[in-house]
């Protein structure tokens, strides 16, 4: 074909003459290169023969390719798994003819294409036809987005080249949610696409690929918790911190707890413990340890310290967003494991940190509270916080998470008075008990557990009540009975080898 009549085509039909050749023109090929294509093409005698008055199959052109997570989607990835044809029913773009009217312009046509494209974006019609090689194992946590089709994140909760796309036709074929692990095979990323594709999915949450009638989380009955989160180590006789929490403020499998205190007052430290407390006496629980706006080395010192659960955490180097993004896919993933059956513990440090997240990532997006503190940083911490409950159907999420109590007008001073009355629990720590060097700097007078007559017999709610009478001797008024009251609660518990041999 003659480069002077292509050049009197315009530049659908050289579409047309080049997925009639089986090439794939990218949608910001220029016309020229797309002329050059086709003779190359035909350079080996290969020349097109349509019937008379008939055009060749109209090829959806293919969408731009999008990093996943950032930016425009990728729609080249989207006929990885299931493609049967677009999901409204309609045929495939490369099944269908259509003639084209004989006066329309190259202006027109251009403008026909675009139309076409972005009706069917994100629609499962690319095939894996020029794809021969053997098919890759893949297993991650879905992120769904929200034109419908999703990522696979395969290392943490952030965006990876090397996450595999998930199409719209296999969400709603399985009914995927947000946090689902998946398993399964994949393909890699052609040269037109930045992400590899998934092509069959053998399992969702260790179970089997198959659509299941399970519950949405939401819909679950939250109820008081009825079991106890024991705490007490008996072979680790220097676990002083979680025979103090067991005394003074108990922790009900499924109940809110709220660790509050001024900074530097050993929060990170206490939770850090209660992870170990209760991967050695909670087996059937799993432990999610949420760790965001950290240290480096912390993290690490954390991530030693889980053994059977897992963590995601954020270093202070890292984005607002990057915050935001695992803080809520390890939420999701959470409540799957609830909507199963499962009992969860989220350790989470901190929601001040989640709070300043958001609030940098709205960036004026809403009404703001004074200190120019966006209603939605409060909001969506308080929302995370407020999934930790116990369910009637089965499982439970028990979600124990700390918070800066200082400041008046700032965000800590507003997150910590939008918190009054939402735990369950609440463990206060002291500041001036911090800087003598007391762990942990926990003020017994202040903690406290509101339904603990709800998981403890009525004998032993005496017992702890007289206990911790004891501990402070009447002088709650006093400015140093804070620091008094919890040196008599240390030197009560070393003296002890248990907290049962102590309420005797």
């Amino acid at each position: 074909m003659r480069r002077s009549t292509l050049q009197r085509k315009d530049r659908g039909e050289l579409n047309q003459i080049a997925a009639a050749l089986g090439a794939k023109p990218s949608s910001r090929a220029r016309k020229d290169e797309i002329i050059q294509l086709i003779i190359d093409l035909t350079a080996d005698g290969a020349r097109i023969s349509q019937p008379a008055g008939e055009s060749p199959p109209a090829e959806a052109a293919p969408g731009g390719s999008g990093e996943a997570d950032q930016g425009p989607r990728s729609t080249d990835n989207a006929g990885a798994a299931g493609r049967d044809g677009d999901q409204n029913g309609e045929g495939s773009a490369t099944n269908r003819e259509e003639s084209r009217p004989p006066d329309r312009g190259e202006d027109e046509v251009d403008t026909g294409n675009r139309r076409r494209r972005r009706r069917n974006r994100d629609r499962d019609r690319d095939r894996d036809d020029s794809w021969d090689g053997d098919p890759v194992a893949v297993a991650g946590r879905l992120d769904l987005r929200d034109e419908g089709y999703g990522f696979l994140r395969v290392d943490g909760c952030l965006p990876n080249r090397n996450d595999a796309y998930v199409p719209v036709k296999t969400i709603r074929q399985y009914g995927l949610r947000r946090g689902d692990h998946l398993t399964g095979t994949s393909r890699p990323a052609n040269r037109a696409e930045k992400n590899p594709a998934l092509l069959t999915l053998e399992s969702i949450n260790d179970g089997p690929a198959e659509l299941s009638d399970r519950p949405q989380f939401e819909s679950l009955t939250p109820i008081h918790a009825v079991r106890r989160l024991t705490l007490e180590q008996p072979e680790d006789p220097d676990a002083i911190a979680a025979r103090l929490i067991d005394l003074v403020a108990p922790i009900g499998i499924g109940q809110r707890v709220l660790v509050s205190g001024p900074r530097r007052s050993g929060a990170s430290e206490l939770l850090t413990s209660l992870i170990t407390a209760i991967e050695t006496n909670e087996p059937d629980i799993f432990v999610m340890g949420l760790f965001l706006d950290q240290r480096p080395e912390d993290i690490t010192e954390v991530r030693r310290c889980v053994r059977n659960g897992d963590v995601a955490a954020t270093s202070f180097d890292q984005t607002p967003e990057e915050h935001v993004q695992t803080a809520e896919m390890t939420i999701e993933r959470v409540k799957r494991l609830v909507e199963s059956g499962r009992n969860v513990a989220v350790v989470l440090d901190s929601l001040t940190s989640l709070a300043q997240a958001y609030n940098a990532a709205l960036s004026n997006a809403g009404r703001a509270y004074s200190g120019n503190v966006e209603s939605g940083a409060v909001h969506m911490p308080k929302k995370l916080f407020g999934a930790g409950r116990n369910v009637s159907e089965s499982g439970s999420l028990t979600m124990i998470a700390s918070i800066v109590s200082d400041g008046s007008s700032s965000l800590p001073g507003v997150l910590s008075d939008e918190f009054v009355g939402t735990a369950n629990t609440e463990i206060r720590l002291d500041r001036w008990a911090a800087q003598l060097g007391l762990f942990p700097a926990i003020d017994v007078s202040a903690s406290v557990s509101r339904d603990e007559d709800r998981f403890i017999d009525a004998d032993e709610v005496q017992a702890l009540q007289d206990l911790r009478r004891g501990f402070t001797g009447g002088a709650e008024d006093d400015p140093g009975g804070v620091v008094k009251a919890l040196e008599t609660a240390l030197s009560k518990l070393r003296s002890t080898a248990s907290n049962t041999e102590l309420l005797r």
